[in-house]
């Protein structure tokens, strides 16, 4: 298996917490507008895929417990009942995250065997991962860079992915809820080559409560463009031979409205062509 640089690359969408469904979800939809926008601003027309990776319906069948208790507490009230329900799907998001139970990983498993479906067939891959997607993307791209069948060093084309673009990620926050540790440290899988680095851009905005803690949209101070995941993240990255860029993006937002943003930014469209046709 190999890489074909000749053949029209996929980008994979990794969404974060979300309620609903699986289709509910647009995600992918949303990063083709804004590579399009892109390659129409300079005039390039060229074929690409981009496809989106949904978890959010294993999610709910781990939460079907906990929706069927508050269901039966608060059936009488549909209102109650409906924001209840809410909650629970997004809050039980997280904590399938950070326990790392079953759930999760049969998350990574589905994202893994995806990762590998583009790889097979030769498409060079770049994933784009939002909030809570942006752990489930790290730590199955470190799994692949662990495998002594894949990331052989030097030679890009035995690389699954070629590029990681994280937008919005809790990656940076040390947070212990309960006596439950949420968004511990990952640890980078080290790239064994001599020459080449594996390049992650990570774009944070800075009223963006899930990248600072802050639920009240408190901005947070940053050192150039050096935010909570390249502090927490880049001694190690460098270490490992990522190369962890970090992006400061403003949208004019506050509070949730500034995490979910990015989906309308053009810097992540022109980010992924240049990381595909530069």
């Amino acid at each position: 298996m190999a890489v074909n640089f000749s053949k029209k690359p996929h980008i994979l969408v990794v969404h974060g917490v979300q309620t609903g469904d699986d289709s509910d979800i647009t995600s992918d939809q949303q990063i083709k507008m804004l590579v399009d926008k892109s390659l129409s601003g300079i005039e390039m027309e060229t074929d690409y895929k981009v496809s989106g990776f949904f978890y959010e319906n294993i999610n709910d069948k781990s939460q079907t417990f906990y929706q069927f208790f508050f269901k039966a507490i608060f059936g009488g009230n549909p209102l109650v009942g409906k924001v209840l329900k809410e909650v629970v799907d997004a809050a039980g998001d997280v904590v399938t995250a950070a326990k790392g139970n079953s759930t999760a990983a049969k998350i990574r498993k589905k994202l893994r065997e995806q990762i590998l479906k583009s790889y097979k067939s030769g498409n060079q891959l770049i994933i784009v991962a939002h909030s809570l997607g942006t752990i489930y993307a790290l730590d199955v791209i470190c799994e692949l860079m662990a495998s002594s069948h894949y990331f052989k060093g030097d030679d890009i084309k035995s690389w699954p992915v070629q590029g990681y673009v994280s937008m919005g990620s809790p990656l940076g926050l040390d947070l212990n809820i309960l006596g439950l540790p949420v968004f511990v440290k990952r640890n980078i899988e080290t790239l064994n080559a001599e020459t080449n680095v594996f390049p992650w851009h990570n774009y944070f905005n800075r009223l963006d409560p899930v990248v600072s803690g802050n639920v009240f949209g408190k901005p947070i101070f940053v050192d150039d463009s050096k935010g909570p995941v390249e502090k927490r993240y880049g001694d190690d990255a460098m270490m490992a031979k990522w190369l962890l860029q970090g992006h400061a993006v403003t949208s004019g937002n506050q509070w949730i409205f500034a995490h979910t943003a990015y989906w309308r930014n053009p810097k992540i469209g022109d980010l992924l062509v240049n990381m595909l046709w530069d």
